[in-house]
């Protein structure tokens, strides 16, 4: 493990001597007749070695021999009781004195071989002008490891790292340090005590525990997982020196031709190079730009003679500078001339295919619609391509929200702030164009608190662009089967969304001014705000239908698991096979299931078929989530379960209208508000009861599935087990 980190530390170390040696012999960093070396690295004043070369005893470095057979010199710090590894003087072009060093600091180990109990792991700089910098990262590797580091008054800092299995994918990243046998914290600012514990999260296994603080650039060399053997007694670490106040009592601490930074930090003024902390003439120094070095490549005098004075550089024209000036400017004139006219000629072609694409996707059509309906509904507000590339950062993968059949779903903030969801559709056909501004018009007319709203569209790009308000909480998908402790699907919340859902679904069938057909109902389109109120979403394959209609004939459609299997067979899509779908839906929420498992056998891979057999053979109880098996109310369960049934039916004839599942579902959340008016409710609602035959066919066929011919009778015995007292 060593021979890895000398690997990495030396060459890094050795290319930072080779750009500053020339610069050093040039910019004295040290006070006069004091050494400004220790081995191969530069000691930048206020540190110093010697008597009268350090500005206090905090800065005071020790170069002595180290023990090795090598016999290399190292740099010591007494007054932290720490070794230098190397100083912070800037870069190639700016030689200067950063306040940043690096120290070697041990790493605190537990259950290592011959390591425990290593007291010297931690540091404290109370008093002193050094800070622990905030590039480090306090790491912990090894598996079963559980660090912690004390930081500034109460706050603690601190991670575990594991090995366990739900993890597997980070094995053989080196550099990743997310928990799988390495876990990183930031630290606080101005920190100046370290302190690290380490524990084992299960005390009864065996195994090497480490953590140290160091550079985050670093951390990745430090550990080669699992060979935890390899561990290395210290770490690089960076710290910070800070200077109290550009006062001293001895004058000015930023000498001439400096600047004081932050209060604590001096700088060389533009055009001087050097240490800023040393007294003229030997700290700041002029930059000679006009120079055949490298500081040649700071002026921009080109073909013109460059004169240097103090501070910076003047460029001279000649003659046949001039005579070359007067030329070249003629040819940058047509250069430019040539330049604008491309722009303009590229502007032009971009409008004219935004034109284009505008008129190909309707845009005249959706313009002379909204007109005729000129104030009675909001109009369709239309976006610029531009407007909309600048709100998704020009539809960055990082911003997709979700991707599905009709097109992709990226995340937007427009001008004024306001988030919004921009679905970028596929390729519109056609003959298909009336009919996808008719249903633009007819969503942008919906306005109900369950259901998505559209703010708008833009049709000048080469696929059309809809842009919906967003809806921050998940999908009730993920919610069900990826489950957080931050929200606990019980079963008053999903009765609550089955409600909702079913309200703006009757809304659509009944309330709307010409009914529109979802066709797509499932609980990936079920989207929850920030109340986690339920929003139905995903209008991409909806299609109204004239009042007079009873029915659409469109090609299949869908989501396996939710079509209605109906449809499937006669491609006439009706109200009720949005009522099937739902019907699933309700499932879902009362069993926790997919609509689809390979996990299930053959014949009940359907989440409907399922849910039939087991209302069939009296097992509900068996099926429901067990998350909600305790704390539901039987009742109310019971009553769910037989609505659902009822909307699967395969003959859609038998099943409820969707405004009678909302009526029905409002009657059941009426009886939990007020069970005295459970004798009133049935009456005021008795004239939209649903009327179900005494037996009900379940056979169906569809892709994989077949559910054999079968019946069973609506006075069963209970299909819900009673508690014992």
């Amino acid at each position: 493990m060593g021979c890895d980190l000398n690997r990495f530390l030396i060459p890094m170390i050795l290319l930072r001597i080779c750009e500053y040696a020339v610069a050093a012999s040039a910019f004295p960093i040290a006070l006069p007749n004091c050494r400004d070396h220790c081995g191969n690295i530069s000691i930048p004043y206020p540190f110093g070695i010697g008597k009268g070369c350090y500005k206090s005893k905090w800065f005071e470095i020790v170069c002595k021999s180290s023990s090795s057979s090598y016999q290399q010199q190292i740099l010591f710090l007494p007054s932290i009781k720490r070794e230098v590894t190397s100083f912070n003087l800037g870069n190639y072009f700016s030689i200067s004195v950063s306040n940043k060093f690096f120290i070697k600091s041990p790493l605190k180990h537990t259950g290592c071989l011959g390591r425990d109990g290593d007291s010297s792991s931690s540091l404290n700089l109370t008093d002193s002008p050094f800070f622990l910098s905030e590039n480090n990262m306090f790491t912990a590797v090894g598996c079963n490891n559980k660090a912690f580091m004390n930081a500034t008054g109460l706050q603690i800092v601190g991670c575990k790292s594991t090995c366990g299995n739900e993890i597997q994918s980070y094995k053989g990243a080196n550099t990743s340090c997310v928990g799988y046998k390495c876990c990183q914290m930031t630290i606080p600012s101005h920190l100046q005590e370290f302190y690290a514990t380490v524990e084992k999260i299960e005390p009864s296994k065996e195994g090497c525990q480490v953590a140290f603080l160091t550079l985050s650039s670093l951390s990745g060399s430090l550990f080669t997982p699992p060979e935890l053997l390899e561990y290395r007694k210290y770490a690089i670490m960076e710290l910070e020196w800070h200077l109290n106040s550009p006062m001293t009592s001895d004058g000015l601490l930023c000498k001439p031709k400096t600047f004081a930074e932050d209060d604590y930090m001096c700088s060389c003024l533009d055009g001087y190079e050097g240490n800023p902390y040393i007294p003229a003439p030997g700290g700041c120094q002029d930059i000679d730009e006009c120079s055949n070095g490298r500081h040649n490549k700071l002026n921009n005098c080109g073909k013109k003679k460059c004169v240097n004075v103090p501070g910076s550089f003047r460029c001279v024209k000649t003659w046949p500078a001039i005579m070359g000036g007067t030329l070249s400017s003629g040819l940058l004139l047509l250069v430019v001339g040539m330049w604008l006219l491309c722009k303009v000629s590229r502007k032009w072609k971009t409008a004219k295919q935004k034109r284009k694409f505008f008129k190909r996707n309707g845009g005249l059509l959706l313009q002379q619609q909204t007109s005729f309906l000129q104030g009675s509904v909001n109009r369709t507000k239309l976006f610029s391509s531009n407007d909309l590339e600048k709100a998704t950062d020009r539809f960055n993968a990082s911003r997709i929200l979700g991707q599905g059949g009709q097109g992709t779903v990226y995340k937007g903030m427009l001008e004024d702030g306001m988030i919004v969801a921009v679905k970028k559709s596929k390729a519109l056909e056609e003959e298909n164009l009336e009919e996808f501004i008719n249903e633009i018009i007819l969503l942008s007319q919906i306005n109900h608190r369950n259901v998505v709203k559209i703010l708008g569209c833009c049709l000048e790009t080469e696929v059309p662009v809809l842009v919906y308000e967003f809806v921050p909480n998940r999908n009730l998908f993920d919610h069900l089967h990826n489950p957080s402790e931050d929200f606990p699907m019980t079963w008053e919340v999903r009765f609550r969304i089955a409600c909702e859902v079913s309200d703006a679904l009757s809304y659509l069938h009944s309330a709307a001014s010409i009914p529109i057909y979802h066709r797509d109902v499932k609980s990936t389109n079920i989207l929850l705000d920030e109340k986690h109120r339920a929003k139905v979403s995903d209008f991409g394959i909806s299609r109204s239908v004239p009042i007079d209609d009873t029915h659409l004939t469109t090609k299949v459609q869908g989501t396996i698991g939710y079509v209605d299997p109906e449809y499937l067979q006669s491609s006439h899509f009706t109200g009720k096979s949005d009522v099937y779908s739902f019907g699933v839906l309700l499932i879902e929420l009362l069993t926790g299931e997919k609509p689809v498992s390979l996990l299930r056998r053959q014949e009940v891979r359907m989440l409907g078929a399922y849910f039939l057999e087991a209302m069939r053979n009296d097992r509900l109880h068996e099926i429901l989530d067990a998350r909600i098996r305790e704390d539901c109310d039987r009742e109310e369960v019971l009553a769910v379960a037989n609505l659902a049934r009822r909307c699967l039916n395969f003959n859609s004839e038998h099943r409820p209208i969707m405004r009678d599942v909302f009526i029905e579902l409002d009657r059941i959340q009426s009886k939990r508000k007020d069970p005295q008016s459970q004798v009133q409710n049935g009456e005021e609602y008795a004239h939209i009861q649903i009327a179900i035959p005494e037996s009900m066919s379940l056979s169906y066929s569809s892709p994989n599935i077949v559910v054999e011919n079968s019946s069973f009778s609506l006075d069963s015995k209970p299909l819900m087990p009673h508690k014992t007292q």
